[in-house]
């Protein structure tokens, strides 16, 4: 387990952004779609946004923080466009942050069927990604006359989230319906702490929302530690249901969270033997358009890796788990045929290796699936991929077999860094292109330390990837890597083995290693397979067990949103009304150290929560 807290993944609020007074985690990325900044602090100390996410906080302290402020400093109200260009962020880099949920405590509006708004493509690919958006169902209840919730959280792909008391029934103001409200959660006199021990209460769907979003987190990051993959929406619904306290009024249920991580320990998978597996690709390619061929890797239909193929044949080598003494389909799928003034691109595959098997394309367990992966046009194996589509090794299952006891590797990343914007550098650690944790730098220097299991006896690329740099108001955040110790090896970011692969980690712009990384890219240290001796002496295996996670591009992606300019705020939809976050009945009375009364302040704003 590192430093970081990597394992709880990272949790978006949409809202009126951060205040200083206020608990904001790690702050993984922060970004003004309202002010079109990468600052979301407002002097409010109060602040809407703030208290959602010290809420979450004080449920799930291990997760990170990704804030989106959507609406002026004051928090008088979203436009529908902010709202949905902070979501598209969302989509475009949900894998690259590891984003485990959304939490939206903004809206407006009494649906009583499922709505679709302009944010529901965004909702809907967030929920394909297995990010569950968790949005809060309003405060115009009255009394509980209409059965209706507020538009946002009408969205068939979201978590709807209605207010009670925490005790089995509804708050007056509660707005809740029994085919669209999707779970209940305490909103009536929520305690919240700030930083200086002061503790106030709120009321709203705004903080019901929260604690929902918390059990999110908490409940993704167990079942990702019993079984690989997140749950899905309807999947966490069904465990929440089945572990939920009913309700006085019949239909409802409130969120127990403690009995639902309960039952997902209980639930643990039986554990399968896994075979660490090195594929390697050997392949050439002819470019068009100054374009290289590119492929992705895939077992049974999973990337786990890709490559960019120039004209010299070569060898691209990939590691992952596979489930052993099975048979697998090895897919070599090429992605972007062209022909260009005359130039036509092609891939050329000539020999697929799995753990030192090797199989030719032509050979009689190879076929070849011209266009999409979906059995059809499907032709003998060949090497010239003439067409976009995919290669295909039926692998029998002895090239899997059962491992030995996995060599236990233990990476410790020296490092400090300079922060900007009130951002500390953040970076991955990656083993062969794997990502196996990620650490937030101070200004002070610490030592992150990593566990994985690695194949013995052979040599490893360790990677630390700075993926943040921004230069913010004159601050320039830069990550500094005074030393990378491997199984006791300690090696100095400036060694001969060391190298430096600014931007993209794509063997493109390398230079010797460094100390200093001023600019995003990747410290690379090719350590020896000394460092990395057989647990057993028989040459016991076991790879990075991490998801692959690609960061490359999404600077790209986010070019291109400040390219489209981030315009300023259009009205949102006329049936919504304006979305204002839930300051709800925000009875903030503070209380001292003690938990005795100190004053009482009147909601500033308004008294229902407008979500």
């Amino acid at each position: 387990m590192s430093n970081s807290s990597a394992s709880a993944g990272n949790v978006v609020v949409i809202d009126s952004g951060l205040s200083s007074a206020w608990n904001t985690g790690r702050l993984v990325y922060q970004y003004d779609f309202y002010g079109n900044d990468n600052d979301v602090m407002v002097a409010n100390a109060n602040t809407h946004g703030a208290l959602v996410t010290a809420e979450i906080l004080e449920n799930a302290p291990d997760v990170g923080i990704i804030a989106l402020k959507v609406m002026p400093d004051d928090g008088s109200g979203a436009s529908e466009a902010n709202i949905e260009k902070a979501l598209q962020w969302v989509v475009a880099n949900a894998d690259a942050y590891n984003i485990t949920a959304v939490n939206l405590s903004l809206g407006g509006g009494a649906q009583t069927t499922p709505a679709t708004t302009s944010i529901s493509d965004e909702l809907a690919a967030l929920a394909a990604k297995r990010v569950l958006t968790v949005a809060a169902a309003g405060n115009s209840g009255d009394g509980g006359v209409s059965q209706s919730v507020s538009s946002y959280s009408a969205d068939v792909n979201q978590i709807c989230v209605s207010a009670s008391t925490g005790d089995g029934a509804f708050p007056s103001w509660a707005q809740r319906s029994p085919s669209l409200t999707d779970v209940c959660a305490d909103g009536t006199d929520v305690r919240i702490t700030n930083l200086s021990g002061v503790t106030y209460t709120a009321n709203g769907s705004s903080f019901a929302a929260p604690a929902v979003t918390a059990a999110v987190a908490k409940a993704q990051q167990a079942w990702v530690e019993q079984t690989g993959t997140r749950l899905t929406q309807s999947e966490f619904l069904d465990l929440a249901r089945s572990t939920g306290k009913a309700m006085g009024t019949a239909g409802y249920f409130e969120l127990d969270t403690d009995a639902l991580l309960a039952k997902i320990a209980q639930s643990a998978p039986v554990s399968t033997a896994q075979s660490a597996t090195t594929i390697t690709v050997n392949a050439s390619g002819a470019p068009a358009g100054g374009v290289n061929a590119h492929f992705k890797l895939l077992v049974d239909g999973k990337t786990v890796g890709q490559a960019t193929v120039d004209s010299a044949a070569k060898d691209y080598s990939f590691t992952t788990n596979l489930t052993a003494d099975q048979a697998h389909k090895v897919q070599v799928q090429y992605d972007n045929d062209g022909f260009v003034n005359g130039q036509d691109r092609n891939l050329f595959v000539n020999k697929v290796t799995i753990n030192g098997t090797a199989h030719s394309p032509t050979a009689a367990n190879v076929t070849y699936d011209k266009g999409a992966l979906d059995g059809k046009d499907v032709v003998k194996g060949q090497s010239s991929m003439w067409w976009g589509g995919t290669l295909v090794v039926n692998a029998p299952a002895k090239d899997f077999p059962v491992q030995a006891a996995p060599a236990n590797t233990t990476i410790t990343v020296n490092a400090s860094g300079t922060p900007a914007g009130g951002v500390n550098a953040h970076f991955n650690l990656l083993v062969d292109g794997h990502k196996v944790g990620e650490g937030v730098a101070g200004t002070a220097a610490k030592d992150y330390t990593f566990a994985t299991n690695l194949t013995a006896d052979q040599a490893h690329k360790v990677q630390v990837q700075y993926d943040n740099d921004a230069v913010v108001n004159g601050q320039d955040r830069s990550l500094f890597v005074n030393k990378v110790t491997i199984n006791g090896h300690a090696v100095a970011p400036t060694a001969s083995n060391v190298t430096y692969d600014k931007g993209a980690l794509d063997g493109k712009d390398v230079v010797k290693g460094q100390a200093g990384l001023w600019w995003n890219g990747t410290l690379v240290v090719d350590a020896d397979k000394s460092w990395f001796p057989s647990a057993t002496g028989t040459g016991a295996v076991a790879s990075a067990q991490s998801v692959n996670q690609l960061a490359d591009g999404q600077d790209t992606v986010w070019q291109h949103l400040v390219a489209q300019g981030l315009e300023a705020a259009a009205p949102s939809h006329g049936d919504h009304g304006a979305p204002l976050y839930d300051a709800g009945s925000m009875d903030a009375y503070a209380l001292a150290h003690t938990a005795t009364p100190a004053e009482h302040h009147p909601d500033p704003l308004h008294p229902l929560d407008v979500v």
